[in-house]
């Protein structure tokens, strides 16, 4: 793929100021660019550049310096006579020059290799910074670095767009917009209309009292005044019924008023958010007055359990955004929090107990060899990342916010592998006390043996991650916390009763060479060091049932390495009490039907579908969409086409549009019915490495989110069967679904939620240019000469197709009401 078309080819991000900066300093004298070399095809050529030009007026003298940077597909190791790039554990790299004076305006063209075709802009490198060589304390972040991006020559580029607009034009059509989202397992409307008056007189049962100050929180009814009444004469009622299951409900809108029943107060509030999806925007708003439609509904959710994950490990989020997302998963009646606060790169919650977990876990700087910090990370570059970690108030906090929304937090404790920030944190409290002559307090929260020598290499590209199972002191460490996190649930007074261990990515080679390891093989007779692992699993599990807790965990807790590779492990004790959380359905991976191997086998089973519901994973081939691609390409249509428990029934028609051919999966198991009793739900997930921002995060997750929603909560399809399998109605539904969400529920997120807007499908047919969105209720604006649209640009009108002249270059783009805008689409012959 060249760079031919150039129009916004030029990038620029800027990065942190840098630490202990100085007047003029070699931050301040240069300016990098990035680009693919002029022989990058993609494929068998994967040459880059890094530029390094003096744009100072002085001499510089390079070889002073290394430059630091994150990339996240590895750097090959090369070295010239002038300059050396090297790999420093991770997604760190860097780069050392020989002795050399960069004259002004003067440049250094470095040209290297990654192990994998850059494939967006979320794969670049970044986080630069200049360290003195002499002088490790001395460095200095780089502000000025331009990218130009990998772009499809015009004709290719061409054929994207107009694929678009074919995907476009046959899914987005208009129709009956969908009263409730998720859709509701009955729904009967009726003629009419409820005109909500200014006082409504309410009756609530005592057991949802609460459900009052949730309502508040809602903009139209904020609006309102409510009086009590007594039920029979009240216009609003809300009450207590013992014949509904848990999380279920009825609502009913009539011409007295409207009537919520359920047994339970999640079940109030998925009514009430169900009352608000009938809303318009505009009424939503407040600025229209209000009318309910005549309804009578009976609802209840598919799953018991509907999940989010939210990485914060990777790149933090603060508590204000933790908070926001959990609001949306109450307005989506998702009713699971799966907490992932530690990996490799970051300790994200203070446990007073081991203040080093934060004050080294949670702190990324370029100082980071001290043992003080760990190693810059995903872009954190010269940015001394202090206090970026959740207190334990903060916590608790949570917990109470997410209890008044029918969400459960489920923490997890990222074991034994991808530990790296814990293992570094308690190593430095190691090195503190050894210090003081304390070497009983030292040892007893060490994570790994100091005379361990195996060699590997984890899938983030780290060889010290891994907690070593045969330490009493890892078992003391994670008693520790859990206590912690059973105080912090105790105070906040909510029920605590499930914690994930993680357990997923043990590398190869890991405990082959510690001594540790092999006394404890020695004592417990095992024959080979597979046999730690479930080992290590059942020691956890037992701690947790001895303090009241099940256990979840990453899909690998319910497998074992007999030496031929991960297989179900069905000799796991109390395996009934223990949640797998299956994300690896990776098509073509050979484990596409791990979840439900799993489930027959006795496991409780949460799908977080990679090839569907990673929302961290790219929605197509444009170079400027976010994330990565190593699972799949998840537009919005892939993400909606995941049939939970029939996923093999639609595998031929979603996987980035190819037809696979059935044919291949024909011995992957398929769902039992014992193993349907075991399949608890599922949940979509947002790894952070490529979320520096919230509205980052904000576009990756959202419109997808929905897809997650309509999934967990609604009735099973009838098309969700692979003998009758039939796309043409999962189509159909999807038609509706996206009207719903286009034309209401995303207009209701403006200002709280930076959503992906929808990018423009463009085709030219008989001489004109036409355009269409991925999904309604947005305007297209274009340009004719190539630059960027604005909201003082042309609308375009459907209905008067562009006259294409020779030698334009078109420029189309959504744009909300504020001129945020979406990806660009460019024609030209």
């Amino acid at each position: 793929m060249r760079n031919l078309l150039l129009v916004g080819a030029l990038v620029t991000f800027s990065g942190v100021q840098g630490v202990f900066a100085q007047q003029m300093n070699v931050a301040d004298q240069v300016q990098l660019h990035w680009k693919p070399s002029v022989t990058y095809n993609g494929g068998d050529n994967l040459e880059l550049t890094l530029t390094i030009k003096n744009i100072s007026n002085s001499s510089l003298d390079l070889g002073k310096w290394d430059l630091w940077f994150n990339a996240m597909y590895p750097v090959v190791d090369k070295a010239t006579d002038r300059y050396s790039f090297s790999n420093e554990r991770g997604n760190l790299f860097r780069l050392q020059f020989a002795e050399q004076s960069l004259n002004p305006n003067d440049s250094l063209v470095t040209v290297y290799t990654t192990r994998y075709a850059i494939s967006n802009i979320s794969t670049v490198p970044n986080g630069f910074y200049f360290q003195d060589k002499n002088n490790y304390k001395t460095y200095h972040a780089v502000d000025n670095v331009l990218y130009s991006p990998i772009l499809l020559p015009v004709d290719k580029q061409n054929e994207f767009n107009a694929s678009l607009f074919e995907k476009n034009a046959k899914l987005n059509k208009e129709t009956a917009v969908p009263m409730i989202f998720p859709t509701p397992q009955s729904i009967k409307v009726g003629k009419g209309n409820f005109r909500v008056p200014s006082t409504l007189s309410c009756f609530v049962s005592e057991d949802f009292q609460s459900s009052l100050a949730f309502m508040e929180k809602i903009p139209f009814f904020r609006e309102l005044d409510f009086v009590s009444s007594e039920e029979k004469s009240a216009q609003f009622v809300i009450k207590k019924v013992e014949d509904l299951k848990n999380e279920a409900y009825r609502l009913s809108v009539t011409k007295a008023g409207v009537r919520i029943e359920s047994s339970s107060a999640g079940g109030v509030l998925y009514a009430l958010q169900s009352l608000v999806s009938m809303l318009k925007p505009e009424m939503y708003f407040a600025k229209a007055d209000l009318e309910i439609p005549f309804v009578n509904v009976v609802d209840e959710p598919r799953y018991s359990y509907r999940g989010f994950m939210m990485d914060i490990a990777r790149n933090f989020k603060d508590k204000s955004t933790i908070l926001k997302y959990l609001d949306l998963m109450a307005s989506y009646k998702l009713n699971v929090f799966h907490f992932h606060f530690i990996d490799d790169e970051g300790w994200r919650l203070e446990i007073p107990s081991l203040p080093e977990l934060t004050a080294v876990g949670a702190t990324r700087s370029p100082l980071f060899k001290d043992g003080r910090s760990i190693q810059p990370a995903y872009g954190s570059g010269g940015l001394l990342s202090t206090n970026q970690f959740l207190t334990r108030a903060d916590f608790i906090e949570i917990l109470k916010y997410a209890h008044d929304r029918n969400i459960t937090v489920v923490p997890e404790i990222e074991t034994p592998g991808h530990a790296r920030a814990a293992i570094k944190a308690m190593h430095a409290r190691y090195e503190r006390l050894m210090a003081e002559g304390k070497k009983t307090e030292a040892e007893k929260y060490l994570l790994y043996d100091l005379d361990d020598r195996s060699e590997y290499n984890s899938v983030q590209h780290f060889g010290d991650n891994v907690i070593n199972p045969a330490l009493p002191s890892t078992y003391t460490f994670l008693e520790q916390v859990i206590d912690e996190f059973i105080a912090m649930y105790q105070e906040a007074n909510i029920p605590f009763q499930k914690i994930s261990i993680g357990g997923d990515e043990v590398p190869n080679g890991v405990w082959t060479k510690s001594p540790k390891i092999d006394a404890l093989m020695k004592e417990e007779g095992m024959k080979s060091v597979h046999e730690v692992w479930p080992y290590y699993i059942q020691r956890v599990n037992e701690i947790c049932v001895a303090k009241g807790l099940n256990m979840a965990g990453w899909e690998e807790i319910g497998m074992i390495n007999k030496g031929q590779g991960m297989i179900v492990n069905p000799d796991l004790r109390n395996k009934s009490n223990i949640q797998v959380d299956v994300w690896n359905n990776v098509i073509g991976g050979g484990q596409e039907d791990l979840a439900y191997r799993l489930a027959n086998a006795g496991y409780q089973t949460v799908l977080i579908s990679a090839s569907n519901m990673y929302f961290d994973m790219m929605w197509n081939t444009n170079f400027m969409e976010p994330g990565l691609k190593w699972a799949t390409y998840a537009d919005l249509f892939h993400s909606y086409s995941l049939l939970p428990e029939d996923f093999f029934a639609n595998i031929d028609n979603y996987y980035s549009g190819q037809k696979l051919g059935k044919q291949g999966f024909s011995k992957r198991i398929r769902l039992s019915e014992k193993g349907k009793s075991n399949f608890l739900g599922i949940k979509g997930g947002l790894w952070a490495e490529t979320v520096l921002k919230e509205e980052q995060m904000d576009y990756l997750v959202f419109p997808r989110f929905f897809a997650l929603a309509e999934r967990a909560w609604s009735s099973r399809r009838s098309y969700e069967n692979e003998s009758k399998f039939n796309l043409k109605l999962l189509e159909n539904d999807y038609t509706r679904f996206i009207n719903k969400i286009g034309l209401h529920e995303l207009p209701k997120l403006t200002g709280r939620v930076k959503f992906r807007l929808p990018a423009v499908g463009v085709k030219e047919i008989n001489g004109k240019i036409v355009a269409n969105t991925e999904y309604p209720g947005f305007s297209v604006y274009y340009t004719l000469d190539g630059s960027v649209p604005t909201l003082q640009s042309t609308k375009y009108d459907a209905s008067r197709p562009i006259v294409y002249r020779s030698g334009q270059v078109l420029a189309f783009s959504v744009l909300d009401d504020e001129g945020r805008a979406g990806q660009v689409a460019y024609f030209k012959k």
